[in-house]
C-alpha cells in the first residue's frame, strides 16, 4: 500500500516485513505484460495465506490502506500536527507516526504491543526517514500492551491509531484499548483521539450507498460497544466508500475506509 506524498513532494521509505513464498518473485519482468503480472501477484498472495503465516513481525509488519487514509487525513490537518506531541497506539511499522514527524511534529512515540521485532522493524524506518523530520524532534518507538495496564505515556496532543478494532471476536482487547483510549483522553493537555478504519466486514456491495457512515459493520460495532461502556463515543470525521479501477482485464477496488474521532 502506497502512502501518500509529503508536501514536499518526498516519500516515506518503509521497511516492511512480509514473509517471500520459496521461488516466488512480484517483480515485474522486461515485456511482461500487466495481467501476466496480475496473475503472478495472485498466485502469490494465495499461496502465502494458505500458509497462514504473517512473519515474525504479524500483521503490524505490513502497511494497510487505513494507514494511508490517515496519513491522507495528517496532511490535511498539517497545521494542527506541526509542533504538536503525537502518540500512536498500534504503530506497526511506524508509517502514520513517522508520516506526522515529517509534517513537523515536535515529537512522535510509536507504541505497539507486538513482537519484539516489530518494534525493531519500527526503530529501523525511524533512522531510514529522520532526514525527513523536523530539527530537533524526538521520534521514538517502544512496547505498550493495552491488556497489561502499564504506565501510559502523558502530554500527547494528538493521539492516532489505524486498523486497531479489527478483531471483533476478542471482547477483551476492545475492553483494553477502549479503557487505555479513555485514560489517555482524561490526561491533561486533553488531547485528540483519531483512528482510521477499513470496513472490512460489511456485506453490501462496494458501489451501495449506505444510510451512515458506520453503518453493515459488526467490527466497528463491537468497539463502538466497549467505547460506550467506557464513556467514549465514535464521531464520523469523513468515508471513502470504494472506487473502482479497470486496467487490463482485471478490476480493483480502493479499501473502505473512514476517518473517526474518540470522543470523551
Amino acid at each position: 500500500v502506497a502512502l501518500p506524498p509529503l508536501p514536499s513532494g518526498a516519500r516515506l521509505v518503509l521497511g516492511e516485513s512480509r514473509p517471500k513464498v520459496p521461488g516466488s518473485s512480484s517483480s515485474a519482468v522486461a515485456g511482461e505484460s500487466h495481467d501476466t503480472m496480475m496473475w503472478s501477484k495472485l498466485r502469490e498472495y494465495v499461496a502465502l495465506h494458505e500458509r497462514d503465516d504473517a512473519g515474525a513481525c504479524g500483521v503490524g509488519g505490513e502497511v494497510w490502506p487505513a494507514a494511508s487514509a490517515l496519513c491522507e487525513w495528517l496532511g490535511n490537518h498539517s497545521a494542527e500536527v506541526c509542533g504538536s506531541r503525537i502518540l500512536e497506539l498500534g504503530s506497526g511499522t511506524g508509517a502514520c507516526g513517522m508520516y506526522a514527524a515529517a509534517l513537523g511534529a515536535a515529537s512522535v512515540l510509536l507504541t505497539d504491543g507486538g513482537p519484539v521485532e516489530l518494534i525493531s522493524l519500527a526503530r529501523a524506518n525511524i533512522l531510514r526517514n529522520r532526514h525527513l523530520f523536523r530539527a530537533g524532534s524526538s521520534v521514538k518507538a517502544r512496547r505498550l500492551r493495552w491488556e497489561e495496564h502499564s504506565p501510559l505515556p502523558r502530554d500527547a496532543d494528538l493521539i492516532i491509531a489505524s486498523d486497531v478494532w479489527y478483531r471483533h471476536a476478542d471482547g477483551a482487547a476492545n475492553a483494553a484499548l477502549a479503557r487505555t483510549l479513555r485514560e489517555l483522553l482524561d490526561q491533561p493537555p486533553k488531547p485528540r483521539a483519531i483512528v482510521a478504519h477499513e470496513h472490512r466486514s460489511r456485506e453490501a456491495p462496494f458501489d451501495a450507498t449506505l444510510p451512515r457512515w458506520d453503518a453493515d459493520d459488526e467490527l466497528l460495532e463491537a468497539f463502538a460497544a466497549a467505547a460506550r461502556e467506557h464513556g467514549l463515543r465514535l464521531e464520523g470525521l469523513w468515508s471513502r466508500r470504494p472506487r473502482c479501477h479497470v486496467r487490463g482485464s482485471f478490476r480493483s477496488w480502493d479499501a473502505d475506509v473512514s476517518i473517526v474521532e474518540v470522543v470523551r
